[in-house]
């Protein structure tokens, strides 16, 4: 059965801190944004002459996951899921933890990724086809192959996600391991993978640019979400972290698992093992 949080009492949860997180995230991300896109260029590697260079015989493609649906993806899937949290259970408590973890795996994920393809100066496989457009933006994208933002920007949210899901589906409880919750907490990652292998099929990537980017956000994602959520393994699984009472959930938590109301606390934000 699901347990649906009908009426209950807040416990104090929101600090100052909570609004510097969110007001450093968007320093750190227009700051890099900023520098790594009108500031900085790309380390020059060294460059062959024609039928010298490796990579002269890939074409340049359009991308098969364009940006905008990079982002609609990362961003406003995982939202969407979250803020349907929100309408049935209404904790705002889940719902901002959520939202802050997504922007500062986001913010994070942006930030090493865009240095290190600065630093890498990488040429991307459809290189040479890039000079023959005589653009300059083409031209200086084609020496940021590694890592792969897609991959690395995809993974990173849809592990967040997909975590976030295990929580509330209490995948890693002992009595949580029914098939159809796996199959939901998996299918992020098959919608990370699938933008991560098109980049190979468009040329703009090798598959250790991929693997490198798909590493980095798989840890992206893993270390933002245990900063806001408890550990899966624990009963309070599907509850955020509070900074003001750190073991609210563990000090009400009765034998069966779920949080009530009544004792001035979020009712688990959970579905049980009856399906």
């Amino acid at each position: 059965m699901i347990h649906k949080l009908g009426y209950y009492k807040t416990t104090n949860w929101y600090t100052r801190k909570h609004l510097i997180d969110w007001l450093t995230c968007l320093g750190i991300f227009v700051t890099e944004q900023i520098l790594t896109n009108f500031v900085i260029n790309p380390y020059k590697r060294y460059e062959p002459d024609g039928s010298e260079f490796q990579l002269a015989l890939y074409p340049l493609l359009d991308d098969i996951v364009p940006t905008w649906l990079l982002l609609t993806i990362g961003l406003l899937l995982p939202t969407c899921v979250f803020v349907s949290y929100y309408i049935y259970y209404r904790n705002s408590h889940d719902l901002h933890h959520a939202l802050l973890g997504l922007f500062e795996t986001f913010t994070f994920t942006m930030l090493f990724t865009d240095f290190l393809k600065i630093t890498a100066g990488r040429y991307r496989p459809d290189y040479q086809s890039r000079l023959s457009t005589h653009n300059a933006s083409i031209i200086r994208d084609g020496r940021l192959s590694f890592p792969s933002g897609h991959s690395s920007l995809s993974f990173s949210t849809m592990a967040f996600l997909s975590l976030y899901l295990c929580g509330k589906l209490k995948i890693f409880r002992k009595d949580g391991g029914a098939v159809w919750k796996v199959l939901v907490v998996l299918a992020p990652y098959a919608i990370s993978s699938t933008i991560a292998i098109s980049r190979t099929i468009d040329y703009h990537h090798d598959f250790s640019d991929i693997l490198g980017g798909s590493f980095i956000g798989l840890a992206m994602g893993v270390f933002i979400y245990f900063m806001n959520f408890n550990s899966l393994f624990s009963k309070e699984c599907s509850l955020p972290k509070n900074r003001i009472h750190p073991n609210y959930a563990k000090d009400i938590l009765t034998s069966d698992g779920l949080l009530y109301p009544e004792r001035d606390t979020y009712t688990s934000l959970s579905i049980s093992s009856a399906y």
